[in-house]
């Protein structure tokens, strides 16, 4: 990555932290019995991450509005997904689901805080990003009908029909051997992991104005994005190790679930992953300006945490 796309970049993960660092809903309120809560999931948010998700968004903004300068509007929108993601982490990593002690190199929420805490702490940061959106609304910095849209972006992706319906799945294919093949993996990965995904890059794309061509660019990019980098994960999960990747490695061979890994192997896995890379990179082709985000897709096959 050229030093002006890494300047670029850095100064967008600094304003994503910023406005996630002063968050009003998740202000200090010492003394009060909730301040636990709050605690908690400051502490997630604050334990790292390369922030993909509101970059994403950030970036496909930047690509269909055609200028390089992003409002603050759009960083305020785009750490909604961030909150979205961080929730989702926090209650995979509890015992009823993954059991993992370590996130991003640091101990889990729930481990630091307790399961009851760790729970409420998801709870609300799964909440909190319809109240940002709304007020987004409210205050005038957004129209009520682009609001709208983006909650039912976040909802519909991070629901029922996304990304909880892909770790249902997860969840069901734990110990399975009957029914869990490729098109099984390919299906899961797009709710658990490429849902979201696509939420970030159509809040870039719906907050640039773009038209529904742009949208489907948009779309094609991020589900081919999410199973690339799902498919990079589970080799990673084998091949890795706790401390490069921040996280407890061999989970998956430890709840027997079957995975990529599995199935393609290390070399057909990380094949495809860089066909998938390749197809999302050449989706943004025609479109001046993309450079950056046909790169990321493109360093997802070759990622090493």
């Amino acid at each position: 990555m050229n030093k002006e796309y890494e300047e670029m970049i850095s100064g967008d993960i600094a304003k994503i932290n910023g406005f996630l660092n002063s968050c009003a809903h998740l202000e200090s309120k010492e003394g009060s019995p909730w301040e636990t809560v709050l605690e908690a999931e400051r502490y997630a948010l604050s334990a790292g991450g390369k922030r993909v998700r509101p970059l994403l968004a950030v970036e496909f903004y930047r690509l269909f509005s055609g200028g390089e300068t992003v409002p603050d509007f759009v960083y305020e929108a785009a750490v909604t997904l961030e909150m979205t993601h961080t929730f989702s982490l926090i209650h995979d990593d509890m015992p009823e689901m993954d059991d993992d002690d370590l996130r991003r190199g640091k101990p889990a929420t729930h481990v630091k805080y307790g399961a009851a805490t760790g729970l409420l702490a998801g709870d609300g940061l799964a909440i909190l990003p319809y109240e940002v959106l709304a007020d987004l609304a409210l205050s005038g910095k957004l129209p009520p009908l682009t609001a709208v849209r983006l909650i039912k972006l976040l909802s519909e992706n991070a629901g029922n029909r996304g990304m909880i319906a892909g770790q249902m799945l997860d969840l069901w294919s734990e110990e399975r051997t009957d029914g869990v093949d490729e098109a099984f993996l390919v299906k899961m990965s797009g709710l658990k992991t490429g849902c979201l995904l696509t939420a970030a890059c159509l809040f870039g794309a719906v907050l640039a104005g773009a038209d529904e061509e742009k949208c489907r660019s948009a779309e094609i990019y991020a589900k081919n994005v999410g199973l690339a980098f799902q498919i990079v994960d589970d080799v990673l999960d084998v091949t890795s190790s706790p401390e490069a990747l921040g996280k407890p490695t061999g989970s998956d061979l430890g709840r027997q679930k079957a995975t990529f890994y599995d199935i393609l192997g290390a070399d057909g896995a990380l094949k495809e992953a860089e066909r998938l890379s390749r197809a999302a990179a050449d989706e943004l082709s025609k479109y001046p300006g993309s450079e950056l985000l046909r790169e990321f897709a493109l360093s997802l096959a070759v990622r090493k945490k």
